[in-house]
C-alpha cells in the first residue's frame, strides 16, 4: 500500500466553498475510481474564524495553499489520472509519496462524507540544511512528539507523514507534513486551551530548529473529509 498527498494550490480570492465542492464531486470519485481505497480530503475554508480569534495560527504561504488531498493505492502508477486532473483545474499540484504514522488516534464517529468535527491543524515544511536525517528523525518523532501531548493536551488525534519522494516536478522540498486534529475551534484558537503548561511552550520553541526549516514552513487550519471506497 503506497500513500500519496497532494498539496493543491488556491487562486488570490478564490471561492473554497466551489473549489470543495469541485474536490468532493469530481476528485474523490475519480480517485476511488482510479482505485484508492481511502481517500482524506483537507480544505482551507475556514482562514477567516481563525483570523478573527488568533491569526497566529496561521503562517507561511498559507494564502496561496487551498487543500490537501491523501490517496491510498496498491501502486503508484493508479495515480495518474487524478493528478492529470488535478494539474488541469488547479493553479499548481505538489505531490508527496508518504510514510504515516498516527501516534495519537481517535475513534471516528462520524460518517464517510461527512465533515470531521472541530478542526484540522495541517503544517508542512523542510528539514533544516545542517540536520542529517538521522538527527532529523529523533529531533521530530521522537523528542517533538513525546512533547507534543503536553504541548497540546487538548488535541484529539495526530498523524505524521514522513516525505520519501517528492512525486511532481518543482514541488517544494517538504521532509514532513502533520496533521493535529481539535475537536472543537476554541480548542484551536484560544491560547490558553491550545497550549499546555508555558514550560513546555519553551521547550517546544528551544527544540524546532533541529527538525523544521521554518523558512518553508506553511501552517494553517483545514476541515477534513473521509471518503472510502466501500461505503
Amino acid at each position: 500500500m503506497e500513500k500519496i498527498i497532494y498539496l493543491l494550490g488556491r487562486e488570490a480570492g478564490a471561492d473554497m466553498t466551489a473549489c470543495r465542492d469541485w474536490l468532493i464531486n469530481a476528485a474523490v470519485p475519480a480517485a476511488l475510481q482510479a482505485g484508492a481505497y481511502s481517500v482524506v480530503l483537507n480544505v482551507a475554508d475556514i482562514d477567516e474564524p481563525v483570523r478573527a480569534e488568533s491569526p497566529q495560527r496561521i503562517a507561511g504561504s498559507w494564502e496561496q495553499l487551498g487543500g490537501a488531498l491523501h490517496l491510498w493505492f496498491d501502486t503508484l502508477e493508479a495515480r495518474a489520472p487524478v493528478e492529470a486532473m488535478l494539474e488541469d483545474r488547479l493553479p499548481w499540484v505538489h505531490g508527496y509519496l508518504v510514510t504515516e504514522s498516527i501516534p495519537q488516534k481517535c475513534e471516528r464517529s462520524w460518517k464517510s462524507g461527512e465533515r470531521r468535527p472541530g478542526v484540522t491543524q495541517f503544517t508542512a515544511h523542510a528539514k533544516p540544511e545542517n540536520i542529517d536525517d538521522a538527527e532529523f528523525y529523533h529531533n521530530w518523532q521522537v523528542r517533538h512528539s513525546a512533547i507534543s501531548f503536553q504541548l497540546h493536551p487538548l488535541r484529539w488525534s495526530y498523524e505524521r507523514n514522513a516525505v520519501a519522494r517528492i512525486m511532481t516536478p518543482g514541488a517544494p522540498p517538504h521532509r514532513s507534513i502533520v496533521l493535529e486534529h481539535f475537536r472543537e475551534l476554541r480548542d484551536f484558537t484560544d491560547e490558553g486551551r491550545y497550549f499546555g503548561e508555558q514550560s513546555v511552550v519553551e521547550e517546544m520553541f528551544a527544540e524546532l530548529a533541529g527538525f523544521c526549516d521554518v523558512s518553508t514552513m506553511l501552517t494553517g487550519p483545514m476541515s477534513e473529509y473521509v471518503f472510502e471506497r466501500d461505503a
